[in-house]
């Protein structure tokens, strides 16, 4: 077997946590200057929920939440948001920041002279960005409890639950990456992708409200079900059907990181 070979079949090869965790260091020395870069992406959401949730709430009156449960505008809006800051948090990494890695800085081509393989690059990519989605759902989860919308003991678990989508949101934007070729491409992603989802997946409005062809189509969308389970766990409304919103954005993290695995070490193998 040739050292080339022998490269590719190990580079096949499961990810190993201990060398990706490596990759999230390096992250993390590269933002210590560049911080507020980070802290920035926090504040969508935030104002959202003040505008809307403050502003707005005060003139909608209570609204249907899980179960047939009345929420007043701001207790529904809540966890939508706060599933749309995770999903934030990480796309921001999972889009740009590869995706200049890849194409301009060539910095896995730096990193694959050492120990690390592809596995444990992309495995280390959707660890930091997951880490920055947690951040912004930590803070999230904080002024949701000043202002009263976390509703049930159940929340305790909103927080884990927000990692879970974050992490399920990093393998979702590492896939996607791995097919854009130029940066332009994103704003086809962003305007007809990452948008229709944060405005049509039950963020600012029940899923009742909405015709009935198009319930089918949103109930695909991955935020509509990172929206319900963070809303079942905030009202306290918890149920067998929350395990299908839990399997179903399981299934979405494992398969897109098993997809941007394969795509990354195609392009960066080549």
């Amino acid at each position: 077997m040739t050292a080339f070979s022998a490269r590719k079949t190990e580079s096949s090869r499961l990810p190993n946590p201990r060398r990706s965790i490596r990759l999230v260091q390096r992250n993390l020395m590269v933002y210590r200057h560049t911080w507020m870069v980070i802290f920035t992406g926090f504040f969508e959401p935030l104002f959202y929920l003040l505008a809307l949730g403050l502003g707005v709430g005060d003139l909608i009156g209570t609204i249907p939440g899980p179960g047939g449960q009345e929420l007043t505008y701001r207790q529904f809006v809540g966890p939508g948001l706060l599933a749309a800051s995770c999903m934030n948090g990480a796309i921001s990494d999972g889009f740009f920041n590869i995706f200049f890695k890849l194409h301009f800085q060539r910095t896995y081509e730096g990193i694959l002279a050492t120990p690390l393989r592809v596995a444990d690059v992309t495995l280390g990519e959707m660890m930091w960005a997951l880490t920055r989605g947690t951040l912004y759902a930590t803070g999230f989860l904080v002024i949701l409890w000043q202002m009263d919308v976390l509703l049930s003991p159940w929340a305790v678990l909103a927080l884990p639950a927000a990692i879970f989508i974050s992490a399920s949101f990093s393998a979702f934007a590492l896939a996607i990456t791995s097919f854009v070729k130029k940066i332009q491409q994103f704003d086809v992603v962003m305007n007809l992708l990452v948008m229709p989802m944060f405005l049509f997946s039950t963020t600012f409005f029940p899923l009742s409200q909405v015709a009935p062809p198009l319930r089918v189509a949103i109930q695909f969308s991955p935020l509509f079900h990172a929206i319900s389970l963070l809303r079942a766990l905030t009202t306290g409304v918890v149920g067998w059907g929350t395990l299908i919103h839990v399997l179903a954005l399981l299934v979405l993290m494992l398969g897109c990181l098993s997809l941007a695995m394969f795509r990354l070490e195609k392009h960066i193998m080549k």
